[in-house]
């Protein structure tokens, strides 16, 4: 067949003077709210005026002398929560654009632009703009000496004077809560906005004011059905919002958390709402990984059983778990899909009766169920792994234990923590020795297309896999955590062309994607396994799925030696890079290539032991936070950031993109020296770390 020849359309150009103007908004919008009373200021004004259409309230206003006439620069609020109008006025023109705020990423998401007059007098007056708000700004350089320009207040307030957990949720917040539950169930797809969810994440006090309203709509005289699964979406999503404040050591998070939970026993003891919806309160918890200890797991399974159910006899109980299996075998077509039916009452089933239930699952006479019992290995507690390996012992005979399930069995072996191994080794010998065989691992998934985001700030990565070979393609994912495992999976196998495009499309527009190969894919689900198995944890059992999916066949605890791979990868470039000029000048790119990309906006330490380090010092000794930052909270953490630098650099070099894999000498430098024994004030982008870590304690202190 002929290449074609045909020369694809050009793409269309960039409109410089829009470009221009986004970031003159986005300069200000970032000026503006780095004070954070500004951001008190801007809520308070809202409350206080809340504009009606398109009208807008100012929250700030500046007049620049420009050679042909007088600009005046507003920022505006606009009604709709986070959504802002930077506008310009001359008397030879008026331009402005509006958009979404994005506080996390500074940046305007869904920019509208308007504009009237001359476009190159508008062009020129964007960058005498610019230039005025430039030589405001500090280099890193002079980065210790910003605040310097701050009045200097008798009483300037310690960092630690700062409140130490969210305040009380107000009326606004309250009323912004049924807002958008009530735009939620609204649309078809049950999608929450980006403005939203920010709202939300930055918002975590309005989770009990969500499990109010959530009581409240179940309960009314006629329930909105659309209603109360648009609050059942914000519950999970307020809940993991305020988990991810738990695992960087807030203790506010858990008290919530746990009342919470309290709560929950307390609606299921009254029988305040339905059964139904009780579970799905329960299954929240599940859903956003929320820790749950054994005691409230008993007193939520207390809770969950009619008087009825606990007055009965042991056989009648059993009777009935049964059957409930019985049910569940004709729902379910694959082993996967028993896991994910159990897991949704996981938050209400404690260690004992896991335990039981995997048993139960090994003697069905149902060999669906039978097949989900190696995924019970995978279970978070250790003595239901035990009890589950245990169970498989029992059955470890050709005629019920399966040539797939003793694949699983061992594959899984390497995936749990080596104190759970033995009993398990001793359930595998026997099935070999009864003459079990070990089932062929199917054949991966054709034309398949592998994505990796960049690392973010809490050291997320996802990995993306799709296929879109056929009408019906599949879709997947893994979450990793970098320092802390396999976070989730999901796995769609009914997915269209069209809709698997439209996914990726977000991906990339949420995050930065590269197209990487599987060997980087392995590496790194690898080296993640190794720290759930480190942390005496374990990955979720839908991994397992998504290895027979991939192709994942030798996926074992494999944690990447940093250290090692770091040294390799630095004696394999070319000797100028290993220059003292040479890694001076990969240290100047790393700034220059970092400052270009939002994502690493995010990379920073925050939580409860940065405050307590700088909880003496006045908020406007920048200097002196800097000096405690770089001596007394990063080095802790050296080898962690070396960890993501190591990765980035590993990503980098699998990337498809050719102007990616360029930045991965800059990486390797950097995780080469963080590896090393030098002073990290001689690297430059810790510098960066440390000043995004003040910047970040001061907009908000939790």
């Amino acid at each position: 067949m002929a290449k074609r020849t045909t020369t694809p359309p050009p793409a269309p150009r960039p409109d410089i003077i829009n470009d221009a103007l986004l970031e003159l908004a986005e300069t200000l919008l970032g000026d503006f709210f780095f004070d954070p009373e500004n951001e008190d200021r801007y809520k308070q004004t809202l409350s206080q005026n809340r504009p009606a259409g398109s009208a807008g309230v100012v929250l700030d206003q500046e007049t620049v002398d420009l050679p042909d006439g007088t600009c005046t620069v507003q920022l505006e609020a606009l009604r709709a929560y986070t959504r802002f109008r930077v506008g310009m006025l001359h008397p030879a023109f008026s331009a402005s654009v509006e958009g979404i705020w994005s506080f996390d990423n500074e940046e305007l998401r869904q920019a509208k632009f308007s504009r009237n007059g001359d476009p190159e007098l508008i062009e020129a007056a964007i960058e005498a703009v610019l230039e005025v708000l430039d030589d405001r700004e500090v280099d890193g350089e002079e980065f210790a000496d910003f605040l310097s320009d701050i009045e200097d207040d008798e009483e300037v307030p310690m960092i630690g004077d700062d409140p130490a957990e969210p305040p009380a949720a107000t009326t606004l917040d309250r009323n912004r809560v049924k807002a958008i539950a009530k735009r939620v169930a609204r649309q078809r797809d049950s999608e929450i906005s980006e403005e939203d969810r920010v709202w939300l994440e930055q918002t975590p006090q309005v989770l009990p004011v969500i499990v109010d309203s959530l009581i409240a709509t179940i309960n009314a005289p006629k329930p909105e059905e659309g209603l109360v699964l648009a609050y059942h979406l914000l519950l999970a999503l307020s809940l993991e919002f305020v988990r991810y404040r738990q695992d960087r050591g807030w203790t506010w998070a858990d008290t919530m958390l746990t009342s919470f939970q309290q709560r929950l026993v307390e609606i299921g003891k009254t029988n305040a709402i339905p059964r139904e919806d009780w579970l799905m309160m329960c299954s929240a918890l599940t859903e956003a990984r929320v820790p749950i200890s054994d005691d409230i797991q008993t007193a939520l399974a207390d809770a969950g059983f009619m008087p009825e159910d606990a007055d009965a006899p042991p056989e009648e109980m059993l009777k009935m778990v049964r059957h409930l299996m019985d049910e569940l075998a004709r729902m379910v077509s694959s082993p996967f899909e028993v896991i994910e039916a159990l897991k949704g009452s996981g938050a209400v089933l404690p260690a004992m009766l896991r335990s039981f239930m995997a048993t139960e699952l090994a003697l069905s006479s149902h060999p669906m169920l039978r097949e989900a019992v190696p995924l019970l290995l995978l279970d978070e507690d250790s003595s239901v792994r035990v009890a589950t390996a245990g169970a498989l012992e029992q059955i470890a005979h050709p005629g019920t234990l399966s040539p797939d399930m003793l694949r699983r069995a061992i594959t899984i072996r390497n995936w749990i923590p080596a104190e759970d191994r033995p009993p398990l080794d001793a359930a595998i010998r026997k099935a070999r020795l009864a003459g079990v065989e070990i089932g062929a691992w199917p054949d991966p998934t054709r034309d398949l297309e592998l994505y990796a985001s960049i690392i973010d700030g809490s050291g997320a990565q996802s990995i993306l896999a799709a296929s879109r070979a056929a009408k019906k393609g599949l879709f997947t994912g893994i979450l990793l955590r970098h320092g802390t495992g396999v976070m989730d999976v999901w796995v769609d196998k009914e997915l269209s062309r069209g809709q698997i495009g439209k996914l990726l499309r977000e991906a990339q527009m949420a995050a930065p994607n590269v197209r990487v190969d599987m060997g980087f894919v392995d590496r790194v689900v690898q080296h993640a396994i190794g720290a759930s198995v480190e942390r005496d944890g374990v990955p979720p059992a839908s991994l397992l799925e998504i290895a027979e999916l991939l192709g994942g066949v030798e996926w074992k605890d494999r944690r990447i030696d940093i250290k090692a791979e770091a040294d390799r990868l630095f004696e394999d470039l070319d000797p100028a890079d290993r220059t003292p000029d040479g890694i001076v000048a990969g240290f100047v790119r790393t700034g220059e290539w970092m400052s270009k990309e939002d994502v690493f906006g995010s990379w920073f330490e925050d939580g409860p032991q940065v405050r307590r380090a700088l909880a003496r010092l006045p908020r406007n000794d920048k200097a002196g936070m800097m000096a405690v930052v770089m001596r007394d909270i990063l080095p802790p953490q050296r080898a962690k950031w070396a960890e993501w630098f190591l990765i980035l650099a590993l990503w980098f070099k699998a990337a498809v993109d050719a102007k990616q894999r360029t930045r991965a000498r800059d990486a390797i430098i950097v995780a080469h020296a963080l590896t090393g024994n030098g002073s990290l004030d001689d690297i430059p982008v810790m510098g960066v770390i440390a000043a995004q870590t003040v910047r970040a304690m001061l907009l908000g202190g939790w």
